[in-house]
């Protein structure tokens, strides 16, 4: 009798072991909705963090002050008319910022010839530019690094450094306002925060309108003239 017993013993765990086996496959080899969709929140943070712990995009300090060196050995003064940089400019500061948002000039350009954008029209975007970037109402988040999440992106990173920079929008390029390192965009002007007049006291256009042309602390990416 001993010996069916035996048996019966190894046929249960035999059985047991085969359950076991399936549950194991049922458990791992099925991917569910959630991983088929692809990276959980979880390690879309660990990209994230990836990006900001370093790798070919970083800007460090030394190279923000070397792109600010770069951009202050002009003569200041306003940009010329027909620039890039001018007709950005007053499309996006001639107007009244408002807790709204931004109202757009909306009368004629003063020219010459009239209807056209002029020196007028320039220094009054220019005006409102320097006003902005000493205090501005509406700043866009950055810094963290390129590619990283935006509830990672922090509206003032603490380097004491305002941003004007263009990026591309459903209309066309646009440009805004950051208080930290506009990663992926194109950096057309930066200041002290403390000091803003001396960029423009110094500033070099051609500088800045070659900077359109260029990421910033990004990769590569050719555009098209957003006027």
């Amino acid at each position: 009798m001993a010996r069916p017993r035996k048996t019966l013993s190894l046929l249960v765990l035999a059985a047991a072991t085969s359950s076991a086996t399936q549950l194991l496959v049922a458990f791992v080899g099925v991917p569910t909705a959630r991983s088929a969709q692809g990276p959980t929140p979880c390690f879309q943070g660990l990209t994230a963090l990836h990006a900001r712990g370093g790798g070919e995009y970083d800007v460090s300090d030394a190279d923000i002050e070397k792109f600010y060196a770069d951009l202050t050995t002009g003569e200041g003064g306003d940009p010329p008319k027909g620039n890039t940089v001018s007709e950005m400019i007053v499309k996006f500061f001639h107007g009244e910022f408002t807790k709204q948002g931004f109202k757009r000039y909306s009368g004629q350009w003063k020219g010459p010839p009239p209807g056209n954008i002029g020196k007028k029209d320039i220094a009054v975007g220019i005006q409102s530019l320097k006003d902005q970037m000493k205090n501005p109402m509406f700043v866009t988040k950055g810094g963290v690094g390129y590619g990283a999440d935006e509830l990672q992106k922090v509206v003032d990173d603490g380097k004491g450094w305002v941003w004007l920079a263009a990026d591309m929008s459903p209309n066309g390029m646009a440009v805004e306002l950051l208080t930290s390192v506009p990663y992926g965009k194109r950096a057309i002007l930066v200041a002290r925060q403390n000091n803003v007049d001396e960029l423009f006291a110094k500033v070099n256009w051609d500088q800045a309108t070659t900077n359109i042309g260029v990421t910033f602390g990004g990769p590569h990416l050719t555009i098209m003239d957003g006027r």
